[in-house]
């Protein structure tokens, strides 16, 4: 009976297990292979394996603190100190990001939230390397779960995303049911039938703010989420 009772533990721990949320990502001091990146301007360099290769990548930023300069250019470099992508951005009040691998390719996925005092906006991007163009892949609104109560994800104070892995398929705690109704200045895609609630790990430094009717969550890989809310994979 104990040897029936530990194969079905082994049994559901390899259908269901925890899965990888955020990538690791940190700020290090510059290397000296990039001291000439942007030409004497001061930058800081985020570490970080963007894509998905098992090794750590670099992407250089200006030093909002001490370089003024609006747009400004973003370097993605990779492990192996060739450039994969530069792109123009502007400084907002917000703008923070992470890399999470939730569909099938080995290149991981950005969770982006961006914008300002009036408004943020929170969605998913898909990397093509190759091209060096992100692409869209919907907007949301963010919750943290901490045990049975239910907050506002500000980006402050989100840790990592809610994922699972289900026979090998990795799925995200989210509700297409609710009655959320985002205010303030932000993107309203027509391409979407609806913004679906993402849930992450946290520690909200507003717990009292109101955040609206939830009636149920699910676990729903990124194309059966992309589906339910009317998006054609790509």
């Amino acid at each position: 009976m104990n040897k029936l009772i530990t194969i079905l533990i082994l049994i559901l721990s390899a259908n269901l297990t925890q899965g990888q949320g955020f990538v690791e990502m940190d700020t290090i001091k510059n290397p000296l292979e990039l001291k000439d990146v942007f030409s004497g301007l001061d930058f800081q360099t985020i570490y970080v394996d963007f894509d998905g290769d098992g090794l750590k990548d670099y992407i250089c930023q200006p030093n909002y603190k001490t370089e003024l300069i609006d747009p400004h250019n973003e370097i993605w470099i990779n492990s192996k100190f060739k450039k994969v992508k530069s792109f123009e951005k502007y400084w907002m009040d917000y703008d923070f990001f992470w890399f999470v691998n939730i569909d099938s390719d080995p290149e991981p996925e950005i969770f982006s939230a961006t914008g300002y005092s009036d408004g943020i906006d929170y969605c998913f991007i898909d990397q093509d390397l190759a091209t060096g163009k992100n692409s869209i892949l919907f907007y949301f609104n963010p919750m943290i779960l901490n045990s049975d109560y239910k907050y506002w994800g500000y980006p402050w104070d989100i840790k990592d995303l809610l994922v699972k892995l289900v026979n090998g398929q990795l799925k995200v705690k989210c509700s297409l049911d609710h009655k959320i109704e985002r205010d303030g200045e932000i993107t309203r895609p027509g391409s979407q039938s609806q913004f679906p609630v993402i849930c992450f790990t946290g520690k909200s430094t507003q717990p009292h703010s109101n955040i609206g009717q939830i009636n149920k969550f699910e676990w729903l890989t990124i194309t059966e989420l992309m589906k339910r809310i009317d998006i054609n994979e790509k």
